[in-house]
């Protein structure tokens, strides 16, 4: 059974606890641990959470309720990694940046009338979706990065 739009948004509500809860007590050891080479460590995917958040998650919801059908370009990651802005990197920068952006988010979602949730976008990757589709997929961003987080601190612990 495929989860209502509110418990979608309920999912987006408890990512930014749940990143505190797994993240806030963590050294800079295990925040700064790669598991193998060309991995991301714990603060290279928070850091990601930011800049996505702002930048490509809600940016492409924005421009799908203000715009007719727009396209919507790829978000390269590996060149994102590569040049990203390290300068708020300390944990609990990139927790409250992340909380903040959060919130932005989830207030924009909540003023979403019925009808902006069949507003339609276009992107390469995934072809034309609605915005109900988005949020499902922002969601599922979300999940595959706290797995990740959980798989990195997972195999820090086995090296200790």
């Amino acid at each position: 059974m495929n989860p209502t739009r509110s418990q979608l948004v309920a999912r987006l509500e408890q990512t930014s606890p749940g990143l505190v809860r797994v993240t806030s007590s963590l050294d800079d050891s295990a925040l700064d641990f790669c598991p193998s080479p060309g991995d991301w460590s714990v603060r290279e995917i928070l850091a990601h959470f930011v800049d996505d958040e702002m930048y490509v998650m809600r940016t492409r919801l924005e421009r799908i309720i203000k715009e007719d059908h727009p396209d919507l370009a790829p978000h390269d990651e590996k060149r994102w990694h590569a040049n990203r802005n390290t300068s708020r990197d300390a944990l609990s920068e990139l927790l409250a940046d992340f909380d903040l952006q959060r919130a932005a988010s989830l207030g924009m979602i909540r003023m979403l009338r019925p009808w902006d949730w069949e507003r339609q976008g276009f992107q390469p990757e995934y072809g034309h979706f609605t915005a109900e589709t988005w949020l499902g997929r922002w969601v599922e961003h979300d999940s595959n990065h706290l797995q990740q987080i959980e798989g990195n601190l997972a195999a820090y612990r086995a090296t200790r």
